[in-house]
């Protein structure tokens, strides 16, 4: 499930009641950032030096926030400390944090400070306490219904009757405004009702009526608390009826605010009622947006109302004024507001639209979106991704390169989204002439060091990032060094340049963690374990265990990988020569490793070797597929893993016999059936013979469990095309005919 931060403004008037998002748009909920260069987010220790304009390596996939700050440090209007405070930025948020919680902490949805400022009063009157919940519900859907300026004028008002006397009648007249404050906000809360049923139909509480000789003030505290009674009960044309009369009461207090709340009764019902699609809504928008023009002129929330209705009206044309602004006015005290309210916007709105914009803002951030997936499990080579990104190619060449600036930041995107051989001769010497002192140079240079990569000419990228390295290194922020470095990894001439290319600092993205917290020693990307996997072969992985520039947490994971292809390839050599190291940690099967050196070469090897991984299932041969995905033993990948940790390059420093030879090996592996359809026949066949061995109940005993839940991401064949249900079932039946006494039968008591 996503969830985006709205701007409370939006929320009040329910102008974006459902908003289905994309997790790289503005901000998403469930995604896994990787924590060596995030893919989403800069890192909140280098956020300013990101905002003044040290942008290093800008992706695609960053929330638009990051865009829009790189996009205004690229055009020299690079944000100060105190201008980029001013956002409250919180990950994809502008603001403060996210109102997932604002419905049950009532320190922030502002119920908890009127029930503190209310329980003085209420124990002087002797009411009782009151319970509050802030959120309405529509056809299941949740919305703030009472907001926290509401507690708060509430507040100020209690305070505020209460000095106009004390004692006799003076005490009546605030108690009774209090139970009328009581009655209103007792309609922010839904009626309760089960989850399934048809939504009851609201009765609203009103305000109890007052005497006939109650003062003026309580009279029109009393009519304007009935209108926001109906109003938080959703009776939208009463309390509109009702706020109109308060507007018009020349001596009434909230005259002004009478007016302006019977606008948005029309807002509130246009936008909630029928969900949002009564067919008068545009209408009842339109002449709510007459009446705020009204007041516009002395009351500025009327205002900033009219700007969202607009937004509702034309949504399109709302972006596009807000993009000129933010564009084009400097950085002002309504900047956060309308950067939030143009961030929503651009969550409705399709990449094609963003691309084809005619304000330079919403073009630049969709074509550096462009080839970035709309979902978490979205696949960046899709047709529709492709479609995208090469709409955008066209647009930037046609309209946007030819323009005066149309420099270092309309490049910028145009290499971001090149593929090998899609710039022309041109279109490289621009890039490549790009000043150094650029916001975007360090992506300019990095795109078009990935394009040579990707084009044969690793040895011409290998230098460009010795160079960029040497000359920008110590400024770069550690996501970028990361970035260059897995850049490197496959540019480097040997295997020690190779791997001393491999480790990584983390990326601190998470507030308040500092950025050199943890050192760099034996921390590697997933980007090395799948480049390793897929592209070296078995003896290149043997060389590799013995370097001492390995990575210290690598060499475990590798021996067990190195030993799971022995055993399957049925290299008894290297598996042999790796016993000793893999059975160290291994204290409840060591003697299964001792057994297999003891065996003789040939079928009993291969018995031992079938123990071995029956009883040790963590034994993966780490199969990467042609995508650069992960697969484990005949499963489906494991996902779509991130589009800049798949290796689309093996490692330079591999010669064509290595590289032919680790292919040979891959496609082995990739052939490979289930693990339990890999070891069963081995297994079954020696089981048969039932022989007097403690390892053959307990072998049948982990087969049969093992076959449980063997690939979380399924297979590429149907359940009834694969034997190892009847191969579980063959298992399961041995072990209780031939061990029927042992413990391992007595634990066995499924075969499915």
């Amino acid at each position: 499930m996503k969830r985006f931060r709205i701007l409370p403004s939006l929320v009040a008037v329910a102008l974006f009641a459902a908003l289905p998002q994309a997790a790289l748009s503005s901000g998403g909920d469930g995604y896994g950032s990787n924590r060596f260069a995030s893919e989403y987010q800069v890192a909140a220790g280098v956020l300013p030096q990101f905002a003044g304009g040290n942008l290093g390596v800008l992706p695609g996939t960053y929330w638009r926030v990051y865009h829009y700050l790189a996009y205004q440090a690229s055009k020299g209007r690079a944000l100060t400390p105190q201008q980029l405070a001013a956002l409250e930025l919180d990950r994809w948020h502008v603001g403060k944090g996210s109102d997932w919680d604002y419905s049950y902490e009532a320190e922030k949805n502002g119920s908890g400070a009127w029930l503190q400022a209310r329980a003085g009063y209420a124990k002087q009157w002797g009411l009782a306490d009151v319970k509050l919940d802030v959120m309405g519900d529509v056809d299941h859907a949740s919305y703030v219904n009472c907001h926290a300026d509401a507690f708060r004028q509430a507040a100020l008002t209690m305070k505020a009757r209460a000095q106009l006397g004390a004692g006799g009648k003076a005490d009546q007249w605030h108690k009774a405004w209090l139970q009328g404050q009581d009655a209103v906000f007792a309609n922010c809360a839904e009626p309760p009702y089960q989850y399934g049923s048809p939504q009851p139909k609201r009765v609203p509480q009103l305000p109890p009526p007052v005497p006939a000789n109650a003062p003026d003030w309580l009279k029109a505290d009393q009519a304007y608390q009935t209108a926001a009674a109906l109003f938080y009960a959703r009776s939208f044309d009463a309390a509109r009826k009702q706020f109109q009369a308060v507007a018009q009461d020349a001596k009434s207090p909230w005259r002004t605010l009478g007016g302006y709340l019977a606008a948005r009764s029309l807002i509130r019902s246009a936008t909630l009622e029928q969900d949002g699609k009564a067919p008068d809504r545009d209408a009842r928008l339109a002449l709510a947006r007459k009446e705020l023009e009204a007041l516009a002129p002395s009351y500025a929330p009327a205002r900033q109302m009219i700007s969202l209705v607009d937004a509702r009206l034309d949504p399109v044309g709302r972006i596009a004024v807000l993009a000129r602004r933010l564009d084009q006015e400097p950085f002002n005290a309504e900047t956060p507001r309308l950067l939030s309210d143009y961030l929503v916007l651009l969550d409705k709105q399709p990449r094609s639209a963003m691309v084809a914009a005619q304000e330079p803002l919403t073009a630049w951030i969709g074509s550096m979106q462009a080839e970035a997936p709309l979902d978490l499990d979205a696949d960046p080579n899709s047709e529709d991704v492709q479609r995208a990104r090469l709409q955008a190619l066209a647009k930037l060449r046609q309209d946007w390169l030819k323009q005066k600036d149309g420099g270092a930041l309309w490049l910028a995107p145009l290499v971001t989204l090149a593929h090998a051989g899609e710039l022309s001769e041109a279109e490289r010497k621009a890039a490549a002439a790009v000043p150094a002192g650029h916001p975007l140079y360090l992506t300019v240079q990095y795109n078009l060091a990935r394009l040579a990569v990707a084009e044969k000419r690793a040895a011409q990228a290998d230098k460009d990032i010795d160079r960029l390295m040497a000359s920008h290194g110590k400024a770069m922020s550690v996501a970028t060094a990361n970035r260059y470095l897995a850049l490197k990894m496959l540019t480097a001439p040997t295997l020690d340049e190779f791997l001393k290319a491999a480790p990584r600092k983390p990326d601190m993205v998470e507030v308040g963690e500092p950025i050199d917290s943890k050192p760099a020693q034996a921390e590697t990307d997933e980007d090395f374990r799948r480049t390793v996997f897929r592209y070296l072969p078995l003896g290149e992985l043997k060389t590799l265990l013995a370097h001492p520039r390995l990575p210290a947490a690598m060499k475990a994971p590798l021996e067990e990988t190195v030993m799971a292809r022995a055993l399957i390839l049925g290299d008894e050599a290297t598996a042999l020569a790796l016993l000793d190291r893999v059975a160290a940690s291994r204290k409840t099967t060591e003697h299964l490793y001792a057994r297999y050196r003891k065996a003789a070469s040939g079928a009993e090897r291969k018995l031992a070797g079938a123990l071995i991984l029956v009883n040790t299932p963590e034994l993966n041969p780490a199969v990467i597929d042609g995508q650069g995905r992960t697969r484990y033993w005949g499963c489906r990948s494991e996902g779509i893993e991130p589009a800049d940790a798949q290796p689309a390059q093996p490692p330079r420093y591999l010669g064509p016999e290595q590289l032919a030879q680790a292919a040979r090996e891959q496609q082995q592996l990739l052939k490979l059936p289930l693990r339990t359809e890999f070891i069963a026949p081995t297994l079954l066949s020696w089981a048969k013979q039932k022989p007097n061995d403690e390892e053959a109940p307990k072998a049948l005993h982990f087969f049969v469990a093992s076959t449980r839940m063997e690939c979380p991401y399924g297979t590429d064949k149907e359940e009834k095309e694969q034997p190892r249900a009847q191969y579980s079932k063959e298992a399961f039946n041995l072990l209780h005919k031939l061990y029927p006494n042992s413990k391992w039968a007595r634990q066995t008591k499924y075969f499915f």
